[in-house]
């Protein structure tokens, strides 16, 4: 090979290894119609970075899905950003992708250190949660995350302890230790909030896919697994995206929320309901015997206490559901 040609190969596959290196590739050459805003959360004063397609209006309110990145180098915020963006403005999709700490999955810390960085990124996910809520009309029912490999410990983490915030889950390949769930109370997990699991067939952390799942399903809850062919490859964005389109349409989304109309008096209790589609009708019942077909009733309990508040509602086609919420009665309700 004569010696001009010869550097000019050695230049082209120098040029090919760097971003392999450096493990953050530029954002510069981004396949979209919107830049990709690097922010800090407003609290936090963390890192993360925003897409919001170029057809967001206030007229129309948006879904929103958090990427969790895996672990540093192979995964990160701007890796998940740039597998994400075109497609979310194809979609109409605000995406936001955090820089998290606790998603080291190849040498985890030991289990109080790690639990320590899951909460650091929860309230920094919750914080970004709630100033886009701010900032941009976001459709409440429509609020997504996903992770892949050790962003699966953020994605379980954070949203199974808010389920009241995050519909649905899709955990990509994910990396999975059961004593790094000690954090997540079974007080808090929400039967109806949706799951799904990823695994490859020859993926090296198949195991712990499989540990994930049965300790979702150990604790009561319903949850979707999907396998996949072949190893511990990223997944396209379309695919949890189909999930989550999937659960919007078909599944019914419901919200219960409880408030003191009267700051001086914590023994009464106002009710309300969201629900995706419309509810028609619902009967309350409050815990204590009494009962009430009112939309947003208005109840004061004769004493103070913890109380099993369920709700039947029935949509227009017919099809009835049950929900329930346990409510502090005699404390301030905080939303």
């Amino acid at each position: 090979m004569p010696f001009q040609r010869r550097i000019r190969v050695l230049q082209a596959a120098t040029l090919l290894m760097i971003p392999a290196c450096v493990g953050c590739p530029s954002l510069d050459r981004l396949p979209s119609q919107a830049p990709v805003q690097e922010l800090k959360s407003a609290n936090e004063n963390q890192p993360y970075l925003l897409y919001v397609p170029s057809t967001y209006s206030d007229e129309r309110p948006m879904p929103l899905v958090v990427l969790c990145h895996g672990t540093w180098p192979y995964d990160t915020a701007p890796l998940q950003m740039r597998e994400w963006a075109a497609f979310a403005e194809a979609r109409g999709i605000i995406v936001a992708a955090p820089t998290l700490r606790g998603v080291q999955s190849d040498l985890p810390p030991p289990p109080d250190r790690q639990i320590a960085l899951q909460r650091e990124d929860e309230a920094h996910i919750l914080d970004i949660v709630s100033e886009l809520k701010r900032r941009y009309r976001i459709a409440e029912h429509m609020v997504f995350m996903t992770g892949w490999s050790g962003g699966a410990y953020a994605v379980l983490h954070t949203g199974l302890k808010h389920p009241e915030v995050f519909r649905a889950l899709f955990v990509q390949q994910g990396a999975f230790d059961a004593r790094f769930m000690a954090d997540v109370s079974p007080e808090r997990l929400d039967t109806w909030q949706s799951i799904r699991v990823e695994f490859g067939q020859a993926d090296l952390i198949r195991d712990q896919s499989k540990a994930c799942l049965k300790w979702l399903r150990d604790a009561g809850l319903y949850v979707e697994e999907l396998e996949s062919p072949g190893s511990h490859k990223r997944v396209d964005a379309s695919v949890p995206w189909k999930y989550f389109a999937q659960v919007a349409k078909e599944r019914l989304w419901v919200r219960v929320h409880a408030r003191n109309p009267d700051p001086d008096d914590l023994l009464a209790v106002r009710y309300s309901l969201d629900a995706v589609p419309a509810v028609v009708r619902q009967k309350w019942f409050f815990g204590d015997g009494d009962e009430s077909t009112e939309p947003s009733p208005t109840h004061r309990y004769a004493r103070p206490g913890t109380y099993e508040v369920n709700v039947n509602v029935a949509l227009a086609n017919g099809k009835k559901y049950n929900r329930k919420r346990k409510v502090e009665v005699g404390r301030p309700l905080v939303e």
